[in-house]
């Protein structure tokens, strides 16, 4: 008697060990999602900068994460609505900034999202891309 309540106790231990298992997949799956998406979004951004680079250069793809898109200005202003308007749409509580070094021609572009349903439960994750303009 006390073999097969053991033996029920191991087997139970096992599936609750399965089931933990699958959702940590599912969990970094969805996580790895969001971190694809921002990089897809962030590369069609990179390429309507590399379209128009003396304005990049010139600062006015420039905005903080906490910034909002100006209202009024050439085509980098509905570059940034539409990159802002993509992200929001995508990640749940998605922001972005760009800061671009005239210098260096070189430019910082962060997205920043809540994922706090993932594996580690932080609630901002972000994805960084430095891209040199020409």
């Amino acid at each position: 008697m006390i073999e097969v309540l053991i033996a029920i106790l191991v087997s139970v231990i096992g599936l609750f060990s399965a089931m933990k298992l699958q959702l940590t997949a599912v969990s970094n799956t969805h996580s790895a999602y969001f971190r694809s998406q921002a990089a897809l979004i962030t590369n069609a951004l990179v390429d309507q900068m590399r379209a128009n680079p003396t304005a990049a250069v010139a600062g006015k793809y420039d905005i903080t994460l906490t910034g909002s898109v100006p209202g009024s200005g050439g085509m980098e202003v509905a570059d940034l609505g539409q990159w802002r308007a993509d992200l929001v749409a995508t990640l749940p509580s998605a922001t972005g900034s760009i800061a671009c070094v005239a210098a260096t021609r070189v430019c910082n572009l962060v997205v920043q999202w809540d994922d706090s349903r993932g594996l580690s439960g932080d609630g901002a994750q972000q994805f960084t891309m430095n891209i040199r303009l020409p």
